[in-house]
């Protein structure tokens, strides 16, 4: 096996690449496919026409053709996650995930089990070789083999070309949350589409400069994914008031708008979700933040050929933003503001109490029992949100975090008024890097756990506009992009020793060596880390 095997590039995302999606945001120049030519026994291959030299030259067994990985790792920089001790490769292609075990047929597209018709090896050199037409046509590529040549030739699939309408229905908190419903509508309509949101209605174009502006202050962990604009993107965006807006939003965006693709914004439109693109098997349908499932048994419901749920371990970032406060604190006191006890707020709990009881068991205490933990009931009600800061506060809290979409913006409120950093006070943010937000409490935010759900919606876009739609769960972790943590203020609080353990530990969820907690109930059991 490679030394460098925990970071070689994967082949799947190098094929699905093209230029406009690599360095830079400009499309003028980019060319619209990638084309690799391998050769069977040859250690050069050809990318987009330029000869390239590799280590390892495919090889046919039992009549499939096998391509090392290395061949094109030092080319790109996409990355896979290799697991040595399960010998399992992870791997992210757009809107498609892949996990394959070496040696074995069996493989997971989207969390859906498959059987593949020859399984990946290791070579006698030592790289890892994978069969080269399953996971090309399962990504949506094109595939050829010249039998005279013995070549295999893989071309991306050229975009969509004319307009497309990408459809999106926020949750209850809307536009403006500066939260979760923001940073979904940042992924469609800037980072896809390049255009402004003119208040009152209607889009204005983006200059490139306010693109690469939106990239760097809210993605600079993301400089290496190739966020580019996509071509002939029209997004519509459907606001939710209340619950019972969610059907008829989502039924609109498919019958009378037509939209190739519909964006749903949050685990509470999972229901009326996985009803309309039950409905409309010709539409596709993006959830964000939930897996739809049986409301008596609660257990998954059957995959749809025409729905993409995206999940994210929010636990992880969670976890980092805490092992951040139980350090942070000088009084021992910490909170943490719930909006609604939905599944993704509980990871974010429980990998918030794990990382505290990580860096600071004073603080935790007994089965956690001295963190402030209060679930304000609502994601869009930000006075309740500044009163249960400010009960915090009086309770001698000095580090507050919130995952409750609008209902948080009240926490900052709380903070400033208090005298934040000049008193000692600290919030910590979620979702988004609240941190560069003017509207909200820069000089008092601490850090963010930060969760990608503008990449997330990005890429399903991408997925359309390439033809590598796949249906199923794609889940965001730490290893693929999908959360993290802000450096915000950490810089004034921790010293550098203490911010290189954060990132120690970041590290050890990486490579497995830490598994933080997804349920709040299971955290008073888990065994923290030590030495930190």
């Amino acid at each position: 096996m490679e030394a460098n095997v925990k970071k070689f590039v994967s082949l799947l995302v190098v094929l699905a690449m093209i230029a406009g999606l690599t360095a830079g945001v400009s499309t003028a120049t980019a060319a619209t496919t990638t084309t690799l030519v391998l050769t069977v026994g040859k250690v050069n291959y050809t990318l987009n026409g330029a000869t390239k030299a590799g280590d390892q030259a495919p090889e046919i067994t039992n009549s499939r053709t096998f391509v090392p990985i290395r061949v094109v790792s030092e080319a790109f920089g996409a990355d896979v996650n290799y697991d040595p001790a399960t010998k399992t490769v992870a791997v992210l292609l757009g809107a498609t995930s892949f996990e394959f075990i070496i040696g074995q047929k069996s493989v997971k597209i989207n969390g859906d089990a498959a059987l593949m018709d020859a399984a990946a090896y290791i070579s006698k050199a030592g790289r890892t070789l994978i069969p080269i037409r399953f996971v090309s046509e399962k990504s949506g590529l094109n595939v050829a083999w010249n039998a005279t040549a013995r070549t295999v030739t893989v071309n991306s699939k050229a975009p969509v070309t004319g307009t497309i309408k990408i459809g999106l229905v926020t949750d209850v908190g809307g536009r403006g949350d500066q939260s979760f419903n923001d940073s979904a509508l940042r992924g469609l309509e800037i980072w896809a589409a390049q255009k402004s949101f003119v208040k009152g209605g209607g889009y204005a174009a983006m200059t490139d400069a306010a693109y690469k502006q939106s990239l760097a202050d809210n993605a600079p962990d993301l400089s290496s994914r190739g966020i580019a604009p996509l071509p002939g993107i029209t997004p519509i965006v459907l606001e939710s008031k209340e619950q019972t807006d969610y059907v008829p939003n989502l039924t609109k965006l498919a019958e009378d708008e037509g939209c190739k693709l519909i964006i749903a914004v949050g685990f509470m439109l999972s229901d009326a979700t996985y009803q309309i693109a039950k409905e409309h098997p010709q539409t596709k349908f993006m959830l964000i933040d939930a897996q739809p499932s049986d409301p008596t048994t609660f257990a998954p419901l059957p995959t749809l050929p025409n729905l993409v749920d995206y999940l994210f371990k929010e636990e992880q970032c969670g976890y980092l933003v805490g092992a951040i406060a139980g350090m942070a604190t000088k009084t021992n006191k910490i909170g943490f503001i719930g909006g609604m006890p939905v599944p993704a707020v509980q990871r974010y709990e429980a990998g918030f109490m794990a990382g505290i009881k990580t860096t600071n068991p004073t603080a935790y205490g007994t089965a956690g029992k001295n963190v402030a933990d209060v679930y304000a009931g609502s994601f869009g009600d930000q006075p309740h949100g500044k009163l249960i800061a400010q009960t915090m506060i009086a309770q001698k809290c000095d580090i507050l975090f919130h995952a409750a979409g609008a209902t948080g913006n009240g926490m900052f409120e709380a903070l400033k008024e208090a005298g934040g950093p000049a008193k000692g006070l600290w919030g910590i943010g979620c979702d988004v890097d609240m941190g560069k937000n003017p509207n909200l409490y820069p000089a008092g935010t601490l850090t963010c756990a930060i969760k990608h759900v503008d990449f997330a919606t990005y890429a399903s876009v991408k997925s359309i506009i390439y033809g590598t739609f796949t249906p199923g769960v794609v889940t965001l972790s730490l290893r693929n992009g999908g959360v993290g943590w802000a450096q915000d203020n950490v810089a004034k609080v921790l010293s550098a020793a203490q911010i290189a353990k954060i990132n120690t530990l970041r590290q050890n969820i990486i490579d497995g060596k830490i598994t933080p907690p997804e349920d709040p109930k299971a955290v008073p059991a888990w065994t923290a880390p030590t030495g930190f």
